[in-house]
């Protein structure tokens, strides 16, 4: 299955990259005024140094993952730093080698293999979790538009689409407990908890980011449909296999989303380059900092 995989996630990715390419092409004029726009700049700017610290959520929800097996074998700050070392490796081809690193650099600092292997698959379990919930309770109302701009107006289908979102957040209780029956712990469940509210805070904070770019070019949409599209976007982008940081399949997600949601195609564009290029530079930052705080040391 994996070469099959493999080849589904690339097909994916081009047509994303043409999608996307689509899109600048069409309004290649007006996204420049708009990529130029001083508040938009500005909004660029500010939301980069946000994104950074919003990520340290992340990273005390993996840290929580792990301390409930292993602590404290490996302490906060030193997982803070793994963490934000690692981030720029999802940029890489496959869109797991942060997950990697990640797992390499804490084995090496101490961590346990139980503890590893714990925390990463409950980083899967409640980061997914996290992303389905705030996708379906927020962006709802931007499905069943998207779906009547196509003459799909049956309230029958708009309930299986959802019902369908909240069969992802069953299917990850249901591992999550069974995780749990296997022997982690009421510790490790209440840890799992923990980090699925952490995610779930990343998820809005990143989502009110992704809504102060669209404020700076526009009034248009509501701010909990923008999140609820954010969280979508990052779902689609981390479960295409083989799309590094969920690059063009994130973007093709936002345009079409955003769309959807009342901004103006190049408004759209605009605001889904604006949003790569700050959880790109945001995730780099981080990764900077972690560094030379290292090379001081």
């Amino acid at each position: 299955m994996k070469p099959i995989v493999r080849i589904v996630g690339i097909i994916v990715s081009l047509a994303a990259f043409a999608f996307v390419g689509r899109a600048i092409y069409r309004s290649f004029d007006g996204l420049q005024q708009q990529l130029a726009s001083p508040s938009f700049l500005i909004a660029v700017a500010g939301s980069v140094v946000a994104y950074a610290t919003i990520l340290q959520l992340c990273g005390l929800a993996w840290h929580r993952l792990l301390a409930a097996i292993d602590h404290p074998s490996l302490g906060i700050g030193h997982a803070l730093a793994i963490y934000g070392r690692t981030q720029i490796y999802k940029y890489l081809p496959s869109n797991v080698l942060h997950m990697v690193g990640r797992y390499r650099l804490a084995k090496s600092a101490g961590a346990s293999n139980k503890a590893l292997a714990f925390a990463q698959i409950g980083e899967l379990l409640t980061i997914v979790l996290a992303a389905a919930g705030i996708s379906v309770l927020l962006a709802r109302a931007v499905l069943v538009h998207a779906l009547e701009e196509h003459s799909v107006d049956d309230p029958t289908l708009v309930n299986v689409l959802v019902v369908g979102g909240i069969a992802i957040l069953a299917v990850g209780v249901t591992a999550i407990v069974r995780q749990r029956m296997a022997g982690a712990g009421q510790k490790a469940f209440v840890a799992v908890a923990v980090a699925f509210v952490f995610y779930a805070l990343f998820f809005i904070g990143s989502g009110l980011l992704l809504a102060g770019l669209c404020k700076s070019l526009s009034s248009a949409s509501e701010v909990p449909e923008l999140i609820g599209i954010g969280a979508a976007a990052w779902l689609v982008g981390f479960l295409v296999p083989g799309a590094p940081g969920g690059l063009g399949v994130r973007e093709t997600i936002l345009i079409a989303g955003l769309s959807t949601a009342g901004l103006p195609a190049v408004e759209a564009t605009a605001v889904a380059l604006g949003y790569r290029f700050v959880t790109t530079v945001g995730d780099a930052l981080l990764a900077i900092v972690v560094m030379l705080c290292a090379f001081k040391k």
